[in-house]
């Protein structure tokens, strides 16, 4: 009883908390005269090494039955492998660490495995965070993310990068996340963008800018048994801080509404997934060279 209040307790939370965010992100502050543009981008170096601390809580309801509450942290790891002819920087990413907590009723599990540890993908991007290509170890083999293949993921395309305080913009996209699991999990949403200015956080001054998600996740699994078909609608607000001087992520909080359907060869069925989700850096290592591996040396899928 006690883990369905807690449910019960987040799922208007989360509804109170987009409403309000929705209403903070799109009205304007009249009373704000700063006409200071804010800038940011990305600028990796080759060879940079950034690690990322994710700690993540879900809140799961599959067909109204009983709520599975999670605590997760993962640790993952980000290389500059590659930069092209046209400044796009190929970005190795690999999960190296996880550890999780489930609740069900009174029940606890705690477990350490995933089937995504230290599987390496690869996806390039611009400064903009547009993303041009993807490539992954094996696509033979199935995997997924400790936190599902809507997970919040760290690179998303803000396609502008030079605004005034308060000023909001709008991006609609496509993306395949491959970072989150194989078969590859795609996603079409639109975004929208207010600049909030400049931020001292972590050790870093940054420039935030805050958003709000929309879209629609699809997902294909197959197995003998017959095919699954798995089709979210995605609600999600968030900010995120790009440093100032270094031009990389620093840090990417999000919540996340998913309505989940699931469709098989004989059944279908319905769900809830919640998550409340940080990226942080915690180390960043510039690489010592500065010379353009082509990417045509870069390991292509399987």
């Amino acid at each position: 009883m006690q883990v369905n209040k807690i449910s019960f307790l987040m799922f208007l939370v989360s509804i109170s908390f987009c409403s309000f965010s929705y209403l903070a992100i799109t009205q304007e502050d009249s009373t704000t005269k700063d006409s200071t543009i804010y800038c940011f981008k990305y600028n990796f170096n080759l060879n940079d090494t950034l690690v990322y601390l994710v700690h993540s809580y879900d809140s799961i309801v599959i067909d109204y039955g009983r709520p599975l509450l999670k605590e997760r942290n993962e640790i993952h790891q980000v290389i500059c492998e590659s930069i092209t002819k046209n400044g796009d920087f190929i970005l190795k990413y690999k999960l190296l660490a996880f550890e999780g907590r489930d609740k069900q009723d009174t029940t606890f599990i705690q477990y350490d495995e995933s089937d995504w540890l230290n599987r390496e993908i690869r996806i390039e991007i611009d400064s903009f965070g547009n993303r041009k290509n993807f490539w992954c170890d094996d696509t033979t083999i199935s995997g997924r993310t400790p936190g599902g293949p809507f997970q919040p993921h760290l690179f998303f395309p803000f396609q502008e990068n030079c605004k005034k305080l308060n000023e909001t913009w709008l991006v609609r996209t496509t993306e395949d996340l491959v970072e989150n699991g194989i078969p590859i999990p795609r996603l079409r949403h639109t975004m929208l963008f207010k600049m909030l200015g400049e931020f001292d956080t972590l050790g870093e001054k940054v420039v935030r800018s805050e958003f709000i998600r929309t879209g629609q996740g699809f997902l294909k699994l197959s197995n003998p048994a017959g095919e699954l078909t798995l089709n979210a609608i995605i609600n999600s607000y968030g900010y995120l801080d790009v440093s100032k001087e270094k031009l990389i992520p620093v840090h990417l909080f999000t919540t996340v509404e998913q309505k989940l359907t699931f469709v098989s060869n004989d059944s279908e069925s319905t769900g809830r997934h919640y998550i409340y989700c940080n990226f942080t850096l915690i180390d960043y290592k510039k690489g010592p060279s500065k010379k353009k591996i082509p990417a045509s040396k870069v390991k292509k899928r399987k």
